[in-house]
């Protein structure tokens, strides 16, 4: 089975090796998030893995030209809080005026931008100034009311771009309950296929960035159970691998993105 991940913190979650699988079996992002690291660190971790995506752009000395040579997947403008581009979640905000500045380098540099975290304001202004947009690992507010949830609105606005949505397997955006299940899950993308059909929903899994999970962190196979589940509600498989691969292969290749190097270890 191919899946291709969105997003998988494992560089920034610690992990001292890549995993085999990764790359063979399932290809990864692997997502740098920001939290205390400085931005020469963050450097230094994007030059250990091929395919990268950087999670909050807000530090001091960013630019889009010290990270055009990794050909990221996507660049998250901010986190869940306030920084020198605009606010997350937790704001109302619109993006600030350093915010426009680099969406118009990354658009410049054909560089995706992802709305994950950001505010409902600034997820506007993202919409109405960047060239290419997706949301790398988020869940449905129709299905389970969360700030980090997006609405319908935005799902729909993310796919007249030709975007993508990564739906998460991060229990707080599926559950008030004290554990995550496959249902939660099955929930999630059963709402958004009746509601918005599959063309534009992926996988973007918050491995290493959560530990309240369906399954255990890193744990692919997870994805198996789900694709039976899911044929047995009724789904098909070719439309099963759309949302576990196809989808984003499909909207990487439109964009002509084109993988680094690989490595098998983390030197």
């Amino acid at each position: 089975m191919k899946l291709f991940d969105l997003h998988n913190d494992f560089l920034t979650g610690g992990l001292k090796e890549i995993p085999k699988e990764y790359g063979k079996d399932v290809e990864v992002v692997g997502a740098l998030f920001k939290g205390d690291r400085s931005f020469s660190e963050i450097l230094s971790l994007a030059e250990k893995y091929p395919i990268v995506a950087f999670e909050d752009a807000g530090y001091d000395d960013f630019s889009v030209e010290k990270i055009e040579k990794f050909r990221p997947v996507y660049v998250g403008l901010t986190w869940n809080g306030e920084n020198r581009y605009g606010y997350g979640c937790n704001y109302p905000y619109g993006l600030k005026s350093d915010g426009f500045g680099l969406i118009k380098d990354l658009n410049a540099a054909k560089i995706t931008v992802d709305t994950a975290h950001l505010s409902k304001g600034g997820f506007i202004d993202v919409i109405e100034n960047a060239d290419s947009v997706i949301n790398s690992h988020t869940c449905f507010c129709g299905a389970y009311s969360h700030k980090r949830n997006i609405e319908d609105w935005q799902i729909k606005l993310i796919s007249e771009k030709g975007g993508i949505v990564g739906m998460t397997l991060c229990g707080y955006f599926t559950t008030s309950g004290k554990t995550c299940k496959i249902e939660d899950i099955i929930c999630q993308i059963d709402y958004f296929l009746q509601k918005f059909g599959v063309e534009n929903l992926a996988v973007g899994t918050d491995f290493y960035g959560t530990d309240f999970l369906p399954c255990e962190n890193g744990d692919y196979s997870f994805f198996d159970t789900l694709k039976a589940n899911l044929m047995i509600k009724g789904y098909k498989e070719e439309d099963v691998e759309k949302i576990f691969y196809g989808n984003i292969n499909k909207f990487l290749e439109r964009k002509k993105w084109k993988c680094r190097k690989r490595l098998t270890t983390i030197p």
